[in-house]
């Protein structure tokens, strides 16, 4: 017997038709993006290498392909309250994402002058600060995350998160999240970011219960149509594989430190960019024992034209981990 779910995609339909829905604060939102290329992936066991052909929120795309609903009250008195809910699929197929509906963000928070509280699964502190200064902003391409993660094994998005982050003060914003422990780890998220004018530098940090912190620092100039980045990166609790085997090394735990430095022009519609990632350091555990690994150097290029305001091409090549990676898309936001 085959099992039918309201996703995402069939609410906007609904909604669309919903003559209701119009006068509401609601707002249905999203990204569809799609590449030809070839990327490689590490799984639970293994490394493995995809063939050719149609890519979708994958490490050579710009971004997830994803639909949202967002909704803003006014309770008056400058205080609001709102939502936020998305959901990833594969725009090659229409599949659905594996991690369950509303994985991206399914949130609700209360805000005003005094800052903004959010409760459920969200975008992690942490990560707003790298997305801060990244060359790519953090997307789906940035050689920052392929080479160190989202400040560490930390991920992008927390459920059971609770978070709080202070109104802009002179450039200054910081934020602060826990999540209360699930499978024996609880966790503490971190960022602080200003900006002043072209300048922009933040500080990230994370740490689950009974693991190493991680944690990174970093800027962004812009200078006339460029713009230059500079990070430091120390990075804990990841996986190892085997650089031969491309096998995952049972009960191994990861680490590494590094920086990333990356320039980009941009000519009216058009925009090109080098993104560098060079590993210091870079060793994992196995019980009491602790041994070196290969030391990479990854290398992202990037080439970007802007058909309009939401429309995109796009290549990327990414050197990483030793395999060569690359797509070429069209990204449209709506």
């Amino acid at each position: 017997m085959n099992k039918y779910q309201v996703t995402p995609l069939a609410l906007a339909t609904l909604l669309a038709c919903a003559p209701a829905w119009a006068q509401s604060n609601v707002t249905i939102y999203g990204a569809v993006d799609v590449a030809v290329g070839k990327f490689y992936q590490a799984d639970a066991t293994q490394i493995k290498e995809f063939n050719t052909g149609l890519q979708s929120s994958s490490r050579v795309n710009l971004q997830d392909s994803f639909v949202g609903f967002r909704g803003v009250e006014d309770l008056g008195g400058g205080l609001r309250a709102g939502f936020q809910l998305e959901q990833k699929f594969d725009a090659s197929s229409g599949a659905n994402d594996p991690q369950g509906a509303f994985a991206r963000s399914s949130n609700v928070w209360l805000g005003g002058d005094w800052g903004r509280v959010t409760l459920g699964r969200a975008i992690t502190p942490s990560y707003n600060a790298m997305a801060s200064w990244d060359l790519m902003g953090m997307g789906n391409n940035s050689i920052a995350v392929r080479t160190f993660g989202a400040v560490g094994t930390g991920g992008q998005r927390q459920s059971n998160q609770i978070s709080y982050r202070t109104p802009q003060m002179g450039g200054f914003v910081m934020e602060a999240a826990y999540a209360p422990k699930e499978d024996d780890l609880s966790k503490v998220d971190l960022s602080a970011i200003y900006i002043a004018g072209p300048l922009t530098v933040g500080a990230a940090y994370n740490k689950f219960s009974g693991l190493d912190a991680n944690f990174a620092l970093g800027a962004k100039y812009g200078y006339q149509n460029l713009e230059f980045t500079g990070a430091y990166y120390h990075s804990r609790n990841g996986r190892h594989y085997n650089p031969t085997t491309l096998q995952y090394v049972s009960n191994s735990i990861a680490g590494s430190n590094g920086f990333a430095l990356g320039a980009k022009a941009t000519w009216n519609q058009f925009s090109a960019g080098i993104d560098i990632a060079r590993e210091t350091k870079s060793e994992y555990t196995i019980g009491n024992s602790q041994f070196d690994a290969k030391k990479y150097t990854n290398v992202l290029l990037n080439g970007t034209y802007a058909l309009s305001k939401r429309t995109k091409t796009y290549v990327n090549y990414m050197r990483a981990g030793g395999f060569n990676n690359y797509g070429i898309g069209l990204n449209h936001n709506f």
